[in-house]
């Protein structure tokens, strides 16, 4: 990376400023064994040494600015080669002792050390150059020391100038593997973290974009389990080309982790960003994988979830945690699918007086539990919210109530932080204790939001989840219209959605089983007429994607 290379520049640049200051005081030895100079006529020899003491200020002072003016190094470069030349000219003109000819040696130094041996034989065409039309003036009385000499500065140039440029093959490589998956050959872990916090810092101050990209694949397990790890491997170099051929120049591609990768894109906001997204989506599920009817719906797909800086998060730790939110948004609620970062919470604090707000966030710290403890029931909250606020919008509930309906949803499973894993994931069937037990959550789950005077429906929403049209319901027994209507509609949706997903201990239900299940309880356990929606409005998105795929 940049930085790497930045850093062996500089170090280069220190070195060949301490050789030129020790390589000039070397020369003013010279200088004085070789004009007989003596500290009495030092005014006499004044002109020589001034000319000789401003030389020797100038090309360190040069050398030391020239990496403030990176755009211009190469010119600063050859302004110094140019002030070697004329120290060369002037000393050797005045026939003072052909030692000076050393001097043309460190110009051929810095271009062999600093740009390979390209410039490096050029230099010392130059200096030859320079060197013969000097030995012309003087009518070639020391033509075979100048030849010798020459040859010296050709050798010098071919041999550092090859040894900067191997070093440079070889540093390539090593930086190469060291920042490189060695499987996909994009970037790797570790060098995503480096340049994301390389770009986030030149946002920060240049005040502009940058968003966040984390895809996973879905169902891959599925794959390795069927052809093996060596197949999913190739699988995993295809979409990294994939990614590579989407991004392009926009930005970086990294594999994040096994079957996650990260693409972070400089200066796009999160709606371009969002459609990059969706041009990657679309690849993956177009390309034509070997072996791709062991997925559910018979071709590979990708997950994808996105976050921007600013907008979203103000450091790196939070925006990869704000696009790995969107990440399983997309992952849970339905697959195949990209969602940019939102958050109900965001939302929902919006109307909240202060008081409130210390534990709202304290109940929003209560489903990143859930979360750790039970993933089903964090991506089942998610769905179910999705239903529950489509099909209220469609009864055309006001406002204020689909708001409290949405987060009534989001939450409705809270008081499972009550419940220990092992009974939350227990794969067999529960008995009386454990089933008891579970009964209890709509209770704690309305008691930890009891505090949100704000949201007052959204504890009856929590607290009447499980109820029954006709009566039969828990925890309090209550019926029909006595039921809040926000209870009413996440009974159908929670229960859908409990039928249609794959647990580990039983395969979910087909869409059209699902929906006969339901009908059995139409009027008993649930409301007829919004069931009736319920049952038009899964239909009509059963559908749609169906046209989409």
């Amino acid at each position: 990376m940049k930085s790497f290379e930045t850093k062996r520049n500089n170090f280069i640049n220190n070195y060949i400023v301490i050789s030129q200051v020790l390589f000039f005081l070397l020369m003013g030895v010279l200088l004085f064994r070789t004009t007989n100079v003596s500290f009495e006529d030092l005014y006499i020899k004044s002109n020589t040494i001034i000319v000789f003491l401003l030389l020797l200020a100038l090309i360190p002072l040069l050398q030391m600015i020239s990496p403030r003016f990176s755009n211009s190094q190469v010119f600063l470069d050859v302004t110094i080669v140019g002030i070697y030349i004329v120290v060369a000219v002037f000393f050797l003109s005045k026939e003072y002792d052909d030692l000076f000819k050393i001097v043309l040696l460190m110009p051929v130094i810095i271009m062999a050390l600093k740009y390979g041996v390209r410039m490096a034989l050029f230099t010392a065409l130059v200096l030859s150059s320079v060197l013969f039309m000097i030995g012309y003036f003087k009518h070639f009385i020391d033509i075979d020391a100048d030849i010798v000499f020459s040859s010296v500065l050709f050798l010098l140039a071919w041999l550092l100038g090859n040894m900067t440029e191997t070093e440079y093959s070889i540093r390539t490589e090593l930086e190469r593997l060291a920042t490189h998956d060695g499987l996909t050959d994009i970037y790797n872990h570790r060098s995503f973290q480096n340049l994301l916090d390389q770009e986030l810092e030149k946002a920060q101050k240049e005040n502009n974009s940058v968003s966040l990209i984390l895809l996973d694949i879905d169902y891959f397990k599925y794959y390795n389990d069927a052809y093996g790890h060596q197949e999913g491997d190739r699988v995993l170099v295809s979409l990294a080309q994939i990614l590579k051929e989407t991004v392009g120049k926009l930005g970086y591609c990294a594999r994040y982790g096994g079957e996650e990768f990260g693409v972070i894109l400089p200066g796009i906001g999160i709606h371009r960003a969002k459609d990059i997204g969706e041009a990657i989506r679309r690849r993956i599920e177009e390309s034509n994988f070997p072996g791709v009817n062991v997925f559910p719906k018979g071709k590979l797909t990708a997950s994808i979830g996105i976050a921007e800086f600013p907008l979203n998060a103000n450091n790196k730790e939070k925006l990869i945690k704000k696009a790995d939110e969107a990440l399983y948004r997309a992952k849970f609620v339905s697959k195949n699918r990209v969602e940019s970062y939102y958050s109900v919470f965001d939302e929902v604090s919006l109307p909240l007086k202060e008081e409130e707000k210390e534990l709202f966030n304290s109940i929003s710290a209560f489903t990143m539990v859930i979360n750790a403890k039970d993933r089903y029931t964090y991506g089942h909250s998610l769905r179910v919210m999705e239903m529950a606020k489509n099909l209220s919008l469609r009864m055309e509930v006001e406002a204020k109530l689909i708001q409290e309906i949405t987060f009534g949803a989001l939450l409705h499973d809270i008081g499972k932080v009550e419940i220990s894993r092992e009974v939350l994931n227990k794969p067999g069937k529960l008995n009386e204790n454990e089933w008891n037990l579970l009964k209890m959550h709509p209770v704690w789950g309305a008691d930890i939001v009891d505090p949100l005077k704000s949201f007052y429906r959204v504890k009856e929403i929590i607290l009447y989840h499980h109820e029954n049209y006709d009566g039969t319901g828990y925890p309090s027994g209550i019926c029909g219209e006595d039921i809040p209507l926000g209870a009413r509609i996440l009974r159908i949706v929670d229960s859908y959605d409990a039928m249609t997903t794959d647990r580990p201990y039983k395969a979910g239900m087909s869409l059209e089983q699902a929906l006969e299940e339901l009908d059995r309880y139409s009027g008993t356990h649930y409301d007829a007429v919004l069931l009736k929606e319920f049952k038009k409005m899964v239909l009509e998105m059963d559908e749609a994607q169906n046209q989409l795929s």
